[in-house]
């Protein structure tokens, strides 16, 4: 994939005038002042600084930029992601030169997991793994060292594979011992689950987070059992299509206090990069409001991935902020697809307000 992609730094504060904010899970008609990076005042008084260059948005909400908990960035670039409205990424699993080169890089916000870890011959090691996203354990005592090589090349997170349709699922032991060491590192695991069987064995293992809803056989109380054990849900409903069973178990997830976070698993066949409007439509479905899907797209995403300055719009953080057609207020979610502003630490990397 491309790593760089080439901007240039706005040198005078920006001024967005004229538009309805996202904020708190409201609408309002509000000006936002961006300078060096950051907002800098958001609010239907604030004033705009001499030297500001304005940015006309009437007939546009603007929105925190999304920010995606389950990509793999080696399928796009940076700059479609980037266009298409979502200014933060975590990378689950992919080769060094990936995710891990690409963070600290871009105008993309990256964090990765780095290789995914799984049994030896497991998945992904035989199938779309095999450029080394795939990291092989061989036995508990491979187990610590496999989560030192993550921590060591950055991973923001650990990410293990249990999917039995695809190859060997870790043992009980080599689980606890990969959850253990990740702990020790105050890394977080994430979990790529098949099933029901699986679902319980992250659970007794003290996984912190399913990387999607588990592929099949899953019920609703498995889901309430999930919530339960005070797992995060990255639910990435769109890669399953339309599936009726799957949104019942996130509404039972939620409905039992779990947290669910917007991911895509951008790569994954169908998914398109920047905004997936299918699945905000799927979380819909699951019993979510569009604000709820909103929030778990900004705030709660960022507060989960542990980046207190991003995914939301006040002063004192990062200006990473989109713009998108006003009738997404009464429910139009397609305009989260017509993206016509984005910025990237206040610096415009889309500008198409006058198109």
């Amino acid at each position: 994939m491309t790593t760089d992609l080439q901007v240039t730094a706005s040198p005078d504060p920006l001024a967005l005038t004229g538009a309805l904010v996202y904020a708190d899970g409201r609408f309002d008609p509000a000006t936002v002042v961006v300078d060096a990076g950051r907002v800098v005042a958001a609010g239907r008084d604030a004033g705009s600084p001499g030297g500001a260059r304005q940015l006309d948005c009437g007939g546009l909400v603007v929105l925190p930029g999304f920010v995606d908990c389950h990509v793999h960035v080696q399928f796009s670039t940076a700059a479609a992601i980037l266009g298409g409205g979502v200014t933060t990424v975590r990378d689950l699993g992919g080769p060094p030169s990936a995710g891990l080169e690409l963070a600290g890089r871009s105008p993309l916000r990256v964090l990765a997991a780095g290789r995914i870890l799984t049994p030896v011959g497991g998945y992904p090691s035989r199938s779309w793994g095999t450029d080394g996203t795939a990291r092989q354990v061989r036995d508990a005592d491979d187990a610590a060292a496999a989560v030192a090589e993550q921590v060591d090349a950055g991973a923001a997170v650990v990410k293990v594979a249990l999917e039995p349709a695809a190859g060997p699922v870790f043992g009980a032991d080599v689980l606890r011992r990969i959850v253990d060491a990740a702990h020790a590192g105050h890394r977080c695991v994430t979990a790529h689950v098949g099933g029901a069987r699986e679902l319980a064995l992250a659970l007794d293992a003290g996984v912190d987070e399913l990387a999607h809803l588990p592929l099949y056989d899953v019920s609703p109380a498995e889901m309430v059992s999930a919530a339960e054990a005070g797992v995060v849900l990255v639910a990435t409903l769109a890669i399953r299509g339309p599936d009726r069973d799957a949104q019942h178990a996130v509404q039972a997830f939620r409905e039992a206090g779990g947290r669910v976070v917007y991911g895509t698993d951008l790569g994954n066949g169908g998914i398109v990069p920047g905004i997936e409007t299918a699945e905000v439509r799927a979380l819909v479905g699951a019993g979510m409001t569009l604000t709820d899907v909103l929030d778990a797209a900004t705030a709660a995403a960022a507060d989960h991935l542990g980046l207190p300055d991003v995914g939301r719009i006040a002063p004192g953080q990062a200006a990473d902020l989109i713009a998108v057609p006003a009738s997404l207020v009464g429910g139009d979610v397609d305009a989260l697809r017509d993206v016509r502003l984005v910025l990237s630490s206040g610096t415009p990397i889309v500008d198409r307000l006058r198109g």
